[in-house]
């Protein structure tokens, strides 16, 4: 009998895929009947190498491989892979992971002992020296939805919904011991078959995000915990399929937000969410958006290196925030001390060419945390990622 099925769901991730399995290989749970179950979502883009190198691993470990007529989403791709498996444990991944030592064995040893838990996640990281943490993700509510169309065309809000993701996030980030989250994330969870077949797996109206989200909302509405294990650790190299085709993704993204407020809060949460969109493409909305919701940023220029962020005193403890825009509404999380930080060679290793934020919050005192600064840098080309590409090269 199968103990544990991993699932994946790649598109036009075959490298990454196949680096999946084999660090779910290589850490596999001790003293568990285990199987890998892989569909390929319809991948355009193909490689012929990376793909024999998929199906050379899957051989290794008596997986298999299933190549699915169409990209019917990450719903409709998980669900065919589930049909396929036979595990007691299902075991939800992107192709995008990366796992680490004991990971898998943590997450099933609390899902066994724990009734109350409905499914189980890992802390997930940005970096695979395990620096930077991810985000939790927020729970989206009507009340959700409003903040964050106010904070779209006032700087002041902005600031405002930042401040109170940050609170949110802190004791998840620093949890020790297993933590309830408010909803899961699809790129890495651990169920019961029991509990998928009496809830199902994904609805498959949701082509693309938002199908955790809604899973989230029927084990909760089931009187069911979702717990973050702490000793269960991954990195998660993140949207790497959703990037291969990024106009693509975010046509689906939208269906799925709308979807989602039209499930859970009816005909009226539709018509609310419509309202909002709506509101949000009106030349004035446009203009606002167009605001610094920032009131001072610290800007280092344009280099081909690490940043160096210098801040006004020392700290005993300080957080990081780490984002592509200036809002922060989704940012990862990498703690320190002292008067200056830099990203570490492990951090940086996934950096490309781009602008990024940085904000810096004094966490001495936990109960009064302190914005202390807003830093923007602008990364070329790094040096180097330069020199580790032509020692590639050269080798």
């Amino acid at each position: 009998m199968i103990e544990l099925s991993l699932l994946i769901v790649n598109y036009n991730s075959w490298k990454l895929c196949a680096e999946a399995v084999r660090s779910f290989h290589q850490h596999a749970p001790t003293g568990m009947t285990w199987e890998v179950v892989v569909v390929d979502n319809a991948s355009p883009l193909r490689d012929a190498a990376a793909e024999a190198d998929l199906e050379r691993v899957l051989d290794q470990v008596g997986g298999r491989l299933i190549r699915h007529h169409e990209n019917g989403g990450y719903s409709k791709g998980m669900n065919l892979a589930f049909a396929h498996a036979s595990g007691r444990l299902i075991l939800v991944s992107n192709p995008d992971v990366v796992f680490k030592p004991s990971c898998v064995q943590a997450l099933a040893d609390y899902l066994d002992v724990h009734p109350e838990a409905g499914a189980v996640a890992p802390v997930g990281y940005w970096d695979r020296g395990l620096d930077g943490l991810l985000p939790p993700n927020i729970l989206p509510t009507i009340p959700d939805l409003l903040s964050l169309a106010l904070a779209d065309v006032s700087p002041r809000w902005s600031r405002r919904y930042a401040a109170r993701r940050t609170q949110a996030a802190l004791p998840i980030w620093l949890a020790d011991t297993p933590v309830n989250l408010p909803m899961l994330s699809g790129c890495c969870f651990l169920m019961r078959r029991s509990t998928i077949d009496e809830l199902g797996l994904f609805d498959e109206r949701f082509p693309l995000y938002y199908e955790d989200t809604d899973l989230s909302m029927r084990l909760r509405r089931a009187g069911l915990e979702i717990v973050q294990v702490p000793e269960a650790k991954i990195v998660h190299l993140y949207n790497r399929s959703g990037q291969t085709d990024h106009g693509e993704a975010m046509e689906r993204y939208w269906r799925s937000r709308r979807l989602y407020y039209r499930k859970w809060y009816g005909w009226l949460g539709g018509k609310l969410y419509d309202a909002v969109r709506w509101f949000l493409q009106t030349g004035w909305a446009r203009r606002r958006a167009t605001l610094s919701p920032q009131e001072h940023i610290h800007d280092l220029g344009t280099t081909d290196d690490k940043p160096v962020l210098r801040f006004p005193y020392s700290m005993q403890r300080y957080l990081v925030e780490g984002a592509l825009d200036a809002h922060f509404f989704l940012a990862c999380g990498i703690f320190g001390s002292g008067d200056s930080w830099t990203p570490s060679d492990s951090l940086f290793q996934g950096f490309g060419p781009t602008t990024f934020f940085w904000r810096v919050v004094d966490i001495s005192d936990l109960r009064r945390p302190k914005l202390v600064g807003v830093y923007r840098h602008t990364l070329t080309y790094p040096t180097r990622m330069m020199q580790a590409l032509s020692a590639g090269a050269g080798s």
